[in-house]
């Protein structure tokens, strides 16, 4: 096991450092300029080689490769070009917003998608059943995400009024008196901190896990399919077992390592579809800071949020690989 994860670290890093790569020359080949966004078109000539200067931006390409490589390893992605404070600092202070809004659509989807998928596979021989939960995954992937969040802010928040329209709630005071211990102390104001940080949590999670639930859905479908048309499901139904111990005992237990590889390319998606959801929703986050950093090409910033959303997948995967021995023992790492 130690070999096998240490050979998948070692992938890791080659991969790694290409998608920081591409990060790197794909914003500088973006057209736009940081000192134009920052000082405005109106800006003279002299005023914007100073900008230039200051922000280092004069240095050959090859030496800010180089110096944002050595940062990035000592996890120091420098500082804002439009605002001037640490990036780290900063993604420290976005990702519990994202963190959240991301665990937030998995239990959306995964309460919705996992017994939709197992239930439409279960009933295939069944259109009544099967052609209407398919229709419904079928909607859930043709509706993009912005869409639907636009359509539930204009229903329940502008006409019915029953949910805020942007914000994340109070996540910082939340998470303030965590650390303080103060939950304690003063669990009014925690509890109070928790239903704001959920009041505006309700609709993007909705929004978010609603199309991943689609995906979600559809894969665990096929994955059912797959696992009770195998010869030991036959066996146990030639046995005499009822069908539900069939379903719940065999067919369920064989079905969590296709369901982990769900799980790994559900974080993947989550994870994309953060950057519209907090950009519709107006919510902070890691998704909304590299939207707002590529519109004013803060290469700092946008390349530290897609730094962590890469360190994130890759982390994530090696977790789901290993947990593969965990739920089937017959699986082993040479």
């Amino acid at each position: 096991m130690i070999n096998y994860v240490l050979r998948r670290v070692l992938v890791a890093v080659p991969m790694l450092l290409g998608a920081m790569s591409i990060v790197f020359f794909a914003m500088r080949v973006l057209p736009g300029d940081p000192c134009v966004a920052m000082m405005g078109d109106q800006a003279t000539t002299e005023a914007l080689a100073d900008c230039t200067k200051n922000l280092g931006l004069n240095r050959p390409l090859a030496v800010q490769y180089v110096d944002y490589l050595w940062r990035s390893v000592q996890f120091d992605f420098g500082n804002s070009l439009r605002q001037g404070y640490p990036v780290s600092e900063y993604i420290s202070r976005m990702f519990p917003h994202t963190l959240v809004l991301v665990l937030a659509a998995a239990v959306v989807a995964a309460l919705v998608g996992v017994p939709i998928g197992i239930f439409s596979a279960l009933n295939r021989r069944n259109p009544l059943i099967d052609y209407p939960l398919r229709i419904f995954a079928l909607l859930g992937l043709s509706m993009p995400v912005f869409w639907l969040g636009i359509l539930l802010l204009i229903v329940f928040s502008l006409r019915l009024d029953l949910f805020p329209l942007i914000g994340g709630g109070d996540l910082d005071g939340a998470i303030a008196m965590i650390r303080s211990g103060e939950v304690f102390t003063q669990p009014r104001d925690f509890l109070a901190a928790v239903a704001d940080v959920l009041h505006h949590l309700a609709l993007p999670a909705l929004a978010l896990g609603f199309t991943l639930a689609a995906t979600v859905s559809r894969l665990s479908r096929s994955a059912m399919l797959e696992v009770i048309s195998q010869d030991y499901i036959r066996t146990a139904r030639a046995k005499g077992h009822h069908e539900r111990a069939v379903v719940y005992k065999h067919a369920l237990r064989n079905m969590m390592v296709p369901l982990l590889t769900i799980i790994g390319l559900f974080v993947a998606i989550a994870l994309t579809g953060t950057v519209l959801t907090e950009t519709v929703f107006t919510r902070p986050g890691l998704g909304k800071m590299l939207v707002d950093a590529i519109g004013a090409r803060d290469y700092p910033l946008a390349q530290g949020a897609i730094t962590v959303f890469t360190v994130i997948i890759i982390t994530v995967n090696l977790v789901v690989d290993m947990l593969y021995a965990v739920v089937d023992p017959r699986i082993t790492y040479r």
